[in-house]
């Protein structure tokens, strides 16, 4: 009888090790070390988090990644990175067949800003290392413009900056030996601008030398505060940018960069048209606005299409 019970257990056992050696698992990574962690949901409920980047599909199982075990029926995935923004580049759903292996590559351009409400499950216990507002321009959200992916507007962008720049150039070289009694200088003063898809207002202390006569170039930086008022947790982080321009008389043109470092993770690169309006021999007033791309991480410079303005005031030294 004893024999009798032992093989039937035995046999219950090796029926079940073909289901068993044959599960069907799913394999979660990203090839963005800027997104991570990412948080996963299975069926709205939280599994975990991707927590590096590889640059090929790694094995399952690899630490950095999330790799799960799953039932073979339909499952629901949703994957946020730290941003707040859902991934939508997959259906949303995925069935598992037994005995396979899912490898579910989580690229940078698959997120996207959603209505939050939607995924309720996801914020109710959980606030995102800083969102990225919705910001309604030209009949659509400027967000869901991809710089690398709708090109049209990033190719007018460049041939007015090549244009501008052109056009200053020549200014300025006529104009170079024109003698204008405001150039050369060097000066400092203080300076606010916003940058709307961003939804960044920076306040930074300036600095610009301007050479040349009427015809002239000029060397710009700053430095200071940017905030994000409009985020769930204002964030203010250090910022600072860097740039050249062209100028004749008081108006110039100019190209500015900012990287991503540190703390300090918003990035772009604009292009600006300026005019500093001098009231007196040693105080004027600027006034500015431009257009470019910009994002937030060291890889997030195409990620959008901002057009920033501002103003601010100069001291001559």
């Amino acid at each position: 009888m004893k024999n009798l019970r032992f093989r039937s257990l035995l046999a219950a056992a090796l029926l079940l090790l073909p289901v068993a050696a044959s599960a069907q698992s799913i394999c979660f990574w990203t090839p963005d070390q800027d997104l991570v962690p990412i948080r996963i949901y299975i069926d709205e409920e939280y599994i975990g988090d991707v927590t590096a980047a590889f640059a090929a599909q790694p094995e399952l199982d690899t630490p950095g990644t999330l790799s799960v075990d799953t039932t073979p029926v339909r499952h629901s995935l949703t994957a946020v990175d730290k941003y707040g923004r859902v991934f939508k580049s997959w259906s949303g759903t995925l069935t598992p067949q037994p005995g396979k292996i899912y490898f579910e590559r989580l690229h940078g351009r698959g997120f996207r800003e959603v209505n939050r409400k939607d995924y309720a499950f996801v914020f109710l216990d959980w606030v995102p290392l800083f969102p990225l507002p919705r910001y309604y321009r030209y009949g659509r959200y400027i967000e869901d413009l991809y710089p690398l992916e709708d090109q049209g507007l990033l190719v007018g962008m460049a041939a007015t900056a090549v244009g501008a720049t052109a056009a200053m150039g020549v200014a300025a070289s006529r104009n170079w030996n024109v003698a204008d009694s405001r150039f050369p200088y060097f000066a400092v003063g203080l300076g606010t601008e916003y940058f709307g898809t961003l939804c960044e207002w920076r306040n930074t202390t300036q600095f610009k030398y301007r050479f040349g006569n009427k015809g002239g170039v000029s060397i710009l930086g700053d430095v200071g505060i940017a905030s994000f008022p409009r985020s769930w947790e204002e964030s203010v982080v250090p910022t600072f940018c860097v740039g050249a321009g062209l100028d004749y008389g008081g108006l110039g043109f100019s190209l500015r960069y900012k990287p991503a470092v540190g703390m300090s993770w918003d990035t772009f690169l604009v292009a600006r048209l300026e005019y500093d309006w001098w009231i007196t021999d040693v105080f004027a007033l600027d006034f500015h606005a431009g257009f470019g791309v910009g994002g937030y991480g060291a890889k997030g410079l195409m990620d959008y299409y901002d057009f920033p303005f501002g103003f601010g005031f100069l001291f001559r030294l």
